[in-house]
């Protein structure tokens, strides 16, 4: 198949989503991203590039599972080994205990390895049906050993049976997978009525998926979805408003969702209609619009009345009242428009009324999202790198943990002074240090792990703990031009600040002593002042201060060196 590139506006609304979001909104732009491959569609190289080290960053530190569970699937699709091999393996030894997981990370070491998982020394331990379903999801059935695989539905684990109907799902099992005498089909139906909810929303998922696979096949009484829970609703009215052939019933099925109580429900039934139209559908969703309390529900209808603006008045004129009175929809708005004559209308309108385009194609991300608050001041921008050896020593501060305190913390500051812009570099080798430094161009060089006298331990490509030198880090920091402070977190040698300083007008730092907590309020209180508007030594007496309230003699641990 034919790979399209995923236009710059869908690139920038994914990108924005992924960075700004809470969780439930970046899960959804990864689904997002996910369903886009799957359909055929990629980014273009400069954004899988940026994509790629957000997901990354993400990967091995956001809280919610779900989040991270979609990361390593948006990775199966678009990562590549020497980029993202190393946070992969990582995930698997962090998510040990959470199957979904482990099974997304088999998939992504399955496609950068070609399905040679014996060169991944991570998966030794893996349940081996688990390991084999997870990689068909996007590796060729001949690179893999299926001498003898099967499943017995009445005997698998359920992990096992969500695999295998994810495989089903994506049209890459292999027939008579659950018993030589039925094709797959007949046990789809079987684990649409299993009295897991999980493993029936599985199965309504597949046969949403899978093109070969009909309603019948899924062997729902529709005329009682709402007697199942709300995440099974959510994939049945999906599922009936795209593939329903009886227009009638599907009218009526599309009209009872909309007034479901169940927002999951109507969220699943939005989805289902962003991308169908036929006459007397306006019938439901300009009043399903006007009464719909759910933000994300709302962003999807608005979707679909844009992208078929242009074959029904009364949603064109429905688009622009919503545009006057909810600006925050615009995105979505433009995301359906786009390829339609109603694109060019909005952008006219702008021009008229002197608004500047939402994501202009001449823009990167970081200007596209300071465009989304039409009418604020720009402040400055101040870029920060969190580099780190190894997410997982329990010798010293997760720095997972620390980034995801200070983001955090960044969120809740009012009025903004700077904009604090991070970008988080977990598991890094010393070979991939210079080039993380010369990819962001930080002013702020942030470094956490071990140190010794006169070096930084990072890892090499074996996973062994190498020392750079404080000379070495020094002629980097020299070298790129950008960086004026730097830190270094849990990890400080006087050897190291001193080489440094000669290139940098502060260094800031303390050493492994210093209890978790206490470096973390640090962290938090350094990166809040500096977004207020503070200088690199007001900030670190304001940190330290921070420190010395609630920790009290942990403060005196930080040392902050400034050059002559």
């Amino acid at each position: 198949m034919k790979s399209s590139i995923i236009s710059h506006e869908k690139s920038a609304f994914l990108k924005f989503e992924l960075e700004n979001g809470d969780a439930r909104r970046r899960k959804l732009a990864l689904q997002d991203l996910c369903g886009l491959y799957r359909g055929g569609f990629q980014l273009n190289a400069e954004n899988r590039n940026s994509f790629e080290k957000t997901i990354n960053g993400m990967v091995l530190s956001h809280p919610d599972l779900k989040v991270v569970r979609w990361c390593l699937n948006a990775l199966a699709r678009l990562a590549r080994r020497e980029e993202s091999g190393r946070y992969i393996e990582l995930s698997i030894a962090q998510y040990e205990t959470f199957p979904e997981i482990v099974a997304a990370a088999v998939a992504a070491l399955s496609r950068i390895y070609g399905g040679d998982l014996a060169s991944a020394p991570s998966l030794k331990n893996v349940d081996p049906a688990i390991r084999t379903l997870a990689a068909l999801q996007n590796t060729d059935p001949k690179l893999l050993d299926l001498n003898g695989f099967s499943i017995n539905i009445d005997k698998a684990d359920l992990e096992v049976l969500k695999l295998a109907l994810i495989t089903v799902g994506l049209n890459r099992d292999i027939e008579n997978l659950f018993d030589p005498r039925h094709n797959n089909g007949t046990f789809v139906k079987a684990l649409a009525q299993h009295d897991d909810p999980i493993v029936r929303q599985y199965s309504a998922w597949s046969v949403l998926e899978n093109v070969r696979l009909t309603m019948a096949d899924l062997g729902f009484d529709l005329q009682r979805i709402e007697s199942q829970p709300f995440n099974v609703q959510a994939k049945l009215f999906q599922l009936a408003a795209q593939r329903l052939d009886d227009d009638k019933r599907r009218h009526e099925i599309i009209l009872q969702g909309s007034y479901s109580k169940s927002p999951i429900a109507r969220e699943g039934l939005a989805k289902g209609v962003q991308r169908i139209f036929y006459d007397g559908l306006p019938d439901i969703t300009v009043n399903w619009f006007d009464l719909e309390t759910d933000r994300h529900v709302r962003s999807l209808i608005a979707e679909h009345l844009a992208r078929y603006a242009d074959q029904m008045p009364v949603y064109e004129a429905k688009v622009f009242a919503v545009l006057e009175v909810e600006p925050n929809l615009k995105r979505n708005i433009l995301l359906g428009a786009e390829g339609h004559g109603l694109y060019g209308k909005i952008k006219a309108t702008e021009l008229d009324q002197g608004n500047l385009s939402l994501f202009p194609a001449d823009m990167d991300f970081k200007q596209r999202i300071h465009e989304i608050n039409i009418g604020q001041t720009a402040i400055p921008e101040m870029k920060v790198l969190f580099l780190a050896a190894s997410p997982y020593s329990s010798e010293r501060l997760r720095p997972d943990e620390e980034a995801r305190e200070i983001e955090d913390e960044l969120k809740r500051v009012y009025h903004k002074k700077v904009e604090i812009v991070s970008e988080r570099r977990w598991a890094v080798r010393n070979d991939q240090i210079q080039g993380a430094v010369l990819d962001f161009n930080p002013k702020v060089l942030h470094f956490s792990g071990h140190g010794t006298d006169k070096a930084l331990v990072f890892e090499n490509r074996n996973g062994d703990p190498v020392p750079v030198s404080s000379k070495a880090i020094a002629e980097l920091v020299a070298l790129s031009g950008a960086v004026e402070c730097l830190v270094l977190n849990a990890c400080f040698s006087s050897a190291v600040g001193q080489h440094c300083l000669a290139h940098v007008k502060w260094v800031i730092g303390c050493d492994a002593s210093v209890l978790d907590e206490a470096a973390i309020s640090f962290s938090k209180a350094f990166y809040r002042a500096l977004a207020h508007g503070r200088s690199f030594d007001i900030a670190f007496r304001l940190a330290k201060n921070e420190v010395r309230i609630a920790f009290d003699d942990e403060a005196d641990l930080y040392v902050l060196l400034a050059a002559d």
